[in-house]
């Protein structure tokens, strides 16, 4: 082997595999410790009362099944859904 103590044509490429492991350890390790959440701004009493009452009513129809179709309450709850929606989108600016 004419004195040769590593073959780095073996190691080299185990070298490099270690330290794509050990950076990709070392990101997890500092994504963990480094994890923010943001917060959700709360909403306002009455909103939440409205969007609660939406809400319920939508699980209703949901639950009722093909009843809903000719409901005259759950036509209305999901106009009102689809109102919130698009009104909810057209105000975000286009980019």
């Amino acid at each position: 082997m004419r004195g040769r103590i590593i073959n780095w044509g073996c190691v080299g490429p185990l070298l490099g595999w270690l330290a794509v492991v050990a950076l990709l350890i070392a990101g997890a390790i500092y994504l963990a410790r480094h994890d923010r959440h943001i917060q959700p701004a709360s909403p306002s009493p009455l909103h939440a009362q409205s969007e609660t009452a939406l809400s319920r009513e939508l699980l209703h129809c949901q639950s009722i099944g093909d009843i809903a179709r000719s409901d005259r309450d759950c036509l209305a709850a999901w106009a009102e859904n689809r109102r919130r929606f698009f009104q909810s989108t057209s105000q975000r600016p286009v980019r």
